[in-house]
């Protein structure tokens, strides 16, 4: 295949499209400017219809080189950020190198011509605070990253360095394939990556979105082996085409002035080079009439039914004034009485109806997606879906556009703009760098296209509407039982599927007359906000830290705080229903959770309208009780409360609702086993240090008790006894918070939960010593092993002890992301972090997905801890100040609107602990610390040759590729045998372990390493029948690769022979484990697979002492 393309810069007609706008233009209203240093550039000069509630300023620049830039001022930010769009993607991927685009974001941070060291970057951002990522999409590759708001030229300085001088270093080449190769490899398992390919697949092979965008070693590294060409080179040539300042978007946001800002954007960035518009345009459409009217089966992995309706639409980005496509989206998608939604519901056959243009979609082509969540029925009346479907469509057609409910859109949309709230900076940059790649928008149009609606155009509408017809679309089925043979097989995800025509009779229904009696038109939205008036007018007063304890009796808890922060007229209501039944067994776990989905089921109808009109709501079982959550616009949200707790109280179990969710509960306890591994690992590791959880196998062994009435006597008892601990915050009164209460608890009609009842979540105690979790992976398809260690530093309590440790986890990520991730490149998955538990202990979290033998990881990252203990020992105070400067201003990071305000507080209240002066305590801390503080807390806790106390829990999930060893070998050989013979089994060298730790045993400290890896790969091939087969070659090249996993391996069984591991004397103190069938490893470890048994010898934390007495206002 050789796709017909051409560049922007010879850009195909535009005739055909009588509704096109013109293009955007950067000559109107643009101004030549000059820098300091003389460097020229252009600034817009009209009106960037900036939100009336945004307080940041922005500035649009053109630089000569042709990048465009918007620089954006916030005094009150702690973060900078930046953001660089590049408008080329997969889509220009040669057909010989699919993945190379993708490739091209990975190894183009790998070192420039000014900063050559390949991590540079990464550690300049790492030591001020920030971080960096990068995406790949099909026609843009974004850039970011973020910074403290004080270290933002030296950012820039680097980053800008990407985009003039990038190395692209050959040394860096194989394994930045091999983490391209790992990310595919974490996908494979992922029904969302795999229909997606299927998708492309099937589309047009004269259409370059029909190619794997991902990229993989095969499609890399193999084709160029294949092909006899150098892949460096090629991936130098793509770079040297594609990458001009011309298609770049960059914006910057930080706390310095918009001069400052600018004056850094041209200095930095105006040496990119200029090669002209060298974006691609695609000829025609990824779905042509050859790939509609077709019918694709597929096998997902997990338990799912689901039904996507694609219809091919002309590009409609540049419609951004009326958006047609939100329009019919909004319409198809609807959730109220009258919707698809609620017919399917009725019937039983489903439970979400999304609908919508696809993101899937490029300059050129667009994409509109009807997604269909079904039940088993409705699996078995997918065609009757289908109809539905296409008699909402033909009940839309039958009528012009609706004008009063573009306008009902269009207000709510004008209403969010002008109350518009903060978000993360990195968000708006990248963002906004993206959407100013729409070469139609107009820069007064940039920073309100995401939120604003205008222009009803009914003829558009008509025609983007016209393209959804029976001869215009494609429908796939996925679910893990298809009845018909699926006899075709994709190559890259193995995906089972099969390709038919849409049935005949099908066809001939949708393309006749439709009825379904109970479709009908949404009714106007009755929760669309009439007063929005701010009640609080004085500004310029400090902000309140922390809110007023207005009631706290018996049953009751009541917190407010009236917005003196953001002044909108947003309110935010939490309340956690407090009542012991909803945790206290698996079974009742089960109920609470299939009571919340049929409750939800129940509010869709109703409460749909308030969320289109601004009002977020969920309600959730936790561990403790039932919380309720809404935030939005304040004027009907109590209304929208009054609504959820009736419905709640008055709630009876339907017969079909009951049919529809136990099923769709067991279908999601039963895809529990397909989580990747990290995620089964979190929760094994959760399951080790918390005294409530219940896991999705407890569950599940529980399901066949769930029955409907035993559902409904559960919801009729559920809140006999309550404690209600509740939160009022933002444009309300303290008159209002204390009526919201009155009403809660009149609606509640419970009697009150004695405090000493309260089922309040504990922390569980381990032991000094060293801990280690087998478990093997629960579906046999997944490739990858995790391993989860946390060192345990002490008790949460402990302010100074808890800096520490937030200290130590900001230095240790990048190093520790830097030689696992980057040079090892043990996993995809790679990262450091912390864990605190209330009432209990703190650890130092480092973990780490890969394909290799969980034992050989944890060696590596053992490893890693023992040299970094040189690093922090050798950090510079000005280093450590750098530090621990990033920590403050992590801290003293305002918050941005009144969501994240009440989180903050909310978890204040949850934690026990009711520490609202938590940031300025820790500051305080902070303030006290020095470099060798760090040191002292590593021996005195992370260091296993110094802790007096060490204490190690890893938590390890095994492949099913990979062999796990007995509790034999575990007891009898040492961990170095047992890595070793995993990386040999990993390249494909099959030797028992018994032979394997033989030669170990003879190994010596010192013993020449090239001759010891001879020996050992000569004891390999003499194992083998063929010693000279394809197969074993290929094994031996392997592990005689200069990074190969079995040279490390070796190495560290060199290291550490005749030594043992050094635990400080404290390994042993759990002799009692061989009783719950725990073996003593060599190592001086304990190894346990019955994670529930073991957990049972643990004690428990006490609840967490408030910090602060509670004292109620009334």
């Amino acid at each position: 295949m050789s796709p017909v393309f051409e560049t922007l810069a010879n850009e195909p007609s535009r005739t055909g499209n009588q509704f096109l706008p013109a293009l955007a233009s950067y000559e109107k209203n643009f101004v030549a400017r000059t820098t300091a240093d003389g460097q020229a550039y252009t600034e817009f000069a009209g009106d960037l219809d900036k939100s009336p509630s945004d307080s940041r300023d922005y500035r649009l620049i053109r630089l000569a080189n042709g990048l465009v830039a918007m620089v954006v001022h916030d005094a009150e930010e702690s973060k900078a950020c930046a953001a660089m769009d590049v408008n080329v993607g997969s889509l220009a991927d040669p057909h010989e190198f699919q993945g190379l685009a993708h490739f091209c974001e990975h190894l183009l941070f790998m070192g420039t011509k000014k900063y050559p060291k390949e991590n540079d970057y990464n550690a300049y951002l790492s030591a001020h605070g920030g971080y960096s990522n990068a995406y790949t999409d099909l026609e843009d590759t974004c850039y970011f990253f973020e910074v403290t708001y004080d270290a933002l030229e030296g950012a820039l300085d680097r980053f800008s360095q990407f985009f003039i001088d990038p190395l692209f270093t050959a040394d860096c080449t194989d394994r930045e394939v091999r983490a391209v190769d790992s990310e595919h490899k974490k996908n494979i398992q992922n029904d969302m990556w795999r229909q997606y390919q299927l998708e492309k697949e099937l589309s047009s092979a004269d259409h370059p979105f029909s190619m794997f965008a991902t990229g993989n070693y095969d499609t890399l590294s193999g084709a160029a082996r294949r092909l006899g060409v150098d892949l460096r080179e090629r991936l130098l040539d793509f770079h040297a085409k594609y990458y001009s300042a011309d298609i770049m978007r960059l914006v910057i946001v930080g706390r310095d002035s918009l001069d400052q800002l600018t004056e850094w954007a041209v200095a930095k960035f105006s040496a990119i080079l200029s090669k002209g518009l060298t974006k691609p345009l695609f000829k025609g459409h990824p779905l042509t009439t050859s790939e509609m009217g077709k019918l694709i089966r597929l096998r997902s992995i997990r338990q799912q039914r689901s039904l996507d309706m694609t219809f091919a639409l002309p590009d409609v980005k540049p419609f951004h004034r009326s958006k047609p496509a939100q329009y019919l989206g909004s319409l198809l998608g609807h959730e109220g009485r009258g919707s698809i939604l609620s017919s399917l519901r009725k019937r039983g056959w489903a439970t979400t109806v999304v609908a919508g243009r696809s993101p899937t979609s490029a300059e050129g082509f667009d994409m509109f997606k009807v997604t269909v969540n079904l039940t088993e029925p409705g699996m078995e009346h997918y065609a009757d879906v289908v109809r539905m479907v296409f008699a909402y469509i033909q009940l839309l057609q039958a009528q012009p556009p609706q004008r009063w409910f573009h306008d009902e859109l269009q207000r709510i949309s004008e209403i969010e703009y002008r109350f518009m709230e903060k978000y993360e900076t990195v968000t708006l940059a990248s963002n906004l760098a993206s959407a100013m790649q729409n070469r139609y928008l107009p820069p007064d149009c940039m920073l309100s296209d995401g939120v604003r609606l205008s222009g009803f155009d009914e003829e558009l509408l008509l025609w983007v509407q016209s393209f959804l017809n029976p001869d215009n679309v494609r429908i796939v089925l996925a679910a893990r039982d298809q009845e018909v043979e699926l006899d075709r097989t994709e190559k890259h995800y193995d995906i089972s599927y099969r390709l038919d025509a849409i049935p005949e009779q099908l066809m001939r229904d949708i393309h006749g007359k439709l009825e379904f009696e109970e479709l009908h038109l949404p009714e106007p939205n009755r929760f669309i906000p009439d007063n929005l008036e701010v009640k609080n007018q004085r500004r310029g007063v400090a902000p309140a830290e922390a809110p007023t304890l207005l009631k706290r009796a018996e049953g009751l808890e009541l917190w407010f705080k009236q917005d003196d922060r953001f002044f909108l007229p947003r309110g935010n209501v939490r309340l956690m229903l407090e009542t012991p039944r909803v945790y206290e067994s698996p079974l009742s776990s089960v109920l609470s959770q299939l009571f919340m989905m049929v409750l939800k089921d129940r509010l869709t109808e109703v409460t749909y309208d308030a969320e289109i009109a601004g009002l977020w709501f969920d309600i959730s079982d936790t561990m403790e009780g039932v919380v309720v959550h809404i935030d939005g616009f304040n004027d009907k949200l109590l209304q929208l409360l009054r609504i959820l707790l009736e419905t709640l109280r008055s709630f009876r179990v339907e017969e079909t609702q009951f049919a529809v969710y136990s099923r769709e509960l067991k279908k999601k306890l039963d895809n529990a086993r397909h989580a990747e591994p990290y995620a089964h690992v979190q929760t094994n590791a959760g399951f080790l240090n918390q005294t409530m959880m219940w896991r999705f196998t407890d569950k599940l062994a529980t399901f066949e008790l769930v029955t409907q009435e035993r559902l409904q006597r559960f919801v009729d008892s559920l809140f006999e006894q309550t404690r209600v601990r509740m939160m009022v915050m933002g444009n309300f009164s303290e008159g209002e918070a204390l009526a919201a209460a009155d009403m809660v608890a009149a609606l509640m009609a419970s009697q009150a939960l004695p405090e000493y009842a309260r089922r309040v979540q504990r922390a569980l105690l381990h032991a000094p010593g060293v801990y280690v979790h087998h478990a093997r992976m629960p579906e046999e398809g997944n490739v990858n092993s995790c391993v989860d260690v946390s060192i345990y530093t002490g008790e949460t309590a402990d302010r100074r002890g808890r800096v520490l440790l937030d200290l130590v986890s900001l230095v240790i990520q990048e190093p520790f992301f830097d030689q696992l991730r980057t040079k090892e490149q043990l996993g995809y998955i790679t990262y450091s972090t912390d864990r605190k538990c209330n009432g209990g202990l703190m650890a130092l979290r480092l973990l780490v997905q890969s394909e290799s033998s969980p034992t050989y990881v944890r060696m590596r990252i053992e490893r890693f801890l023992r040299g970094f203990r040189g690093q922090l020992a050798e950090m510079t105070q000005a280093r450590f100040e750098s530090y621990a400067n990033s920590h403050r201003v992590a801290l003293e990071e305002k918050l941005k609107n009144l969501y994240d305000e009440s989180g903050r507080l909310w978890r204040h209240v949850g934690s026990g602990y009711y520490e609202f002066d938590k940031i300025a305590t820790d500051i305080a801390v902070l303030q006290t610390l020095g470099r060798a503080d760090l040191v002292e807390f590593w021996d005195a806790f992370v260091n296993p040759a110094t802790a007096p106390w060490y204490t190690e829990l890893a938590a390890t999930i095994w492949s099913t590729k990979i062999t796990q060893p007995t509790e034999a070998e575990l007891e009898r050989y040492p961990a170095a045998a047992i890595a070793l013979h995993g990386c040999m089994e990993h390249d494909g060298a099959a030797l028992a372990l018994a032979a394997v730790a033989a030669f170990v045993e003879q190994l010596h400290a010192g013993d020449d390493e090239e001759a010891a890896l001879e020996r050992l790969l000569g004891m390999y091939t003499e194992s083998v029948a063929d010693a000279g087969s394809e197969e074993v070659a290929k094994a031996l090249g392997k592990m005689r690769a200069a990074a190969s996993y079995v040279r490390t391996a070796l190495a560290m069984a060199c290291e550490q022979a005749g030594a043992a591991r050094q635990t400080n004397g404290h390994a042993g103190k759990g002799g009692g484990l061989y009783n719950i069938g725990a073996v003593r490893t060599p190592n001086g470890e304990w190894v346990f697979r019955e994670a529930a048994a073991f957990r049972a010898t643990l004690r428990q934390s006490g609840v967490p002492v408030p910090t602060r007495p509670l004292e109620p206002k009334y």
